[in-house]
């Protein structure tokens, strides 16, 4: 017999057959090995016999099933009813359960008010979800953090001006530009906990660039600063709704439909804001969109925290990677 022939099957059983592999996550051949010997940490094992048995396929088409069932994970094909394979562990269904739930309830509703801010970005107030959003703010059911440490912050090189420490704090009122989480012409200090991060936030596109880069140490505790940070890896069914809504919306990283003085990505993000701030917080903790590892912090009130420069402001390069990879070529050739 051909070891390559796959024996067809009903319209009934190719049914079937989905409904087993949407069910199948990984396999024996993807788990590591101690002694020879399979250690599982992938999926919750079980036998494929139990797993046709659950799903109510009759057993005179287990075998033929079973050589048309492949591994989604390492892509293995080779199968039988003894086979052990893994399945979503009770946790992640609960997972998947609540991006679902989450989804249904909220997925149309942070587009709708999205829509609503373009319109009528000071009358945010007046829409269900805003309030929804103000209330789980000044509850602290959205995660609040404390801040410490060391941080950075860059400017773009625009003339022959050498920039003094002061210069790298946050700009006098009136001079900022609408931002993530500022008003035009509202002072608020931007950070990254990387130094590469903070010249890369200020990049705008891939040409080469001169910036002025200083560090800054945070010397006593900020305590109450909101967090919209996620991690995927750390989802768990009491996630946050709100953050879990408005991180499946991407509307806390998105800029794509900013356009010169038309920042409408920036009207909720901005909104947030006015939420933390009215309601005591000191700053905000957000995902760099330069650099998914790390993060940026925006603080409210400077005078409020200690914070001290490190050194003097240096200039740094930034190169695309194509240029690093040419200066670095050139300099292993001289």
């Amino acid at each position: 017999m051909d070891e390559f022939y796959k024996p067809d099957l009903s319209p009934k059983e190719e049914s079937q057959l989905e409904k087993l592999q949407s069910q199948v996550e990984n396999c024996i051949y993807c788990q590591p090995y101690d002694d020879g010997e399979p250690f599982w940490i992938l999926g919750e094992k079980t036998e494929l016999e139990d797993l046709l048995s659950d799903l109510k396929i009759p057993e005179k088409s287990w075998d033929k099933i079973n050589q048309h069932l492949h591994c989604p994970y390492c892509g293995n094909e080779s199968f039988d009813r003894y086979s052990d394979v893994g399945i979503k562990t009770r946790f992640d269904k609960e997972v998947e359960k609540h991006l679902d739930e989450v989804e249904k309830l909220y997925g149309k509703e942070v587009k709708k008010f999205e829509e609503y801010l373009e319109k009528n970005p000071f009358l945010a107030y007046s829409q269900r979800f805003a309030k929804r959003i103000y209330k789980e703010i000044k509850n602290k059911e959205l995660p609040v953090t404390r801040i410490k440490g060391k941080f950075f912050r860059a400017r773009k090189v625009s003339g022959a001006e050498v920039l003094n420490i002061e210069g790298m704090y946050n700009p006098p009122i009136g001079k900022p530009q609408e931002g993530r989480f500022n008003h035009a012409g509202q002072s608020h200090l931007y950070l990254s906990n990387d130094k590469n991060t903070a010249i890369k936030e200020v990049v705008t596109n891939e040409n080469s660039l001169l910036v002025w880069c200083q560090e800054f140490e945070i010397k006593k505790e900020i305590e109450n600063v909101l967090d919209l940070t996620f991690d995927w890896n750390k989802l768990t069914p009491s996630t946050s709704t709100l953050l879990l809504s408005i991180t499946l919306n991407n509307s806390i990283s998105r800029s794509d439909r900013n356009k010169e003085l038309w920042r409408p990505d920036y009207f909720l993000t901005r909104y947030i804001m006015d939420c933390a701030k009215e309601l005591g917080y000191e700053g905000i903790k957000y995902d760099s969109t330069k650099n998914i590892s790390e993060y940026n912090l925006v603080l409210f009130h400077r005078d409020k925290i200690q914070i001290e420069p490190i050194g003097k402001p240096k200039i740094e390069i930034f190169m695309n990677r194509d240029e690093k990879n040419e200066f670095e070529s050139n300099i292993l050739d001289i």
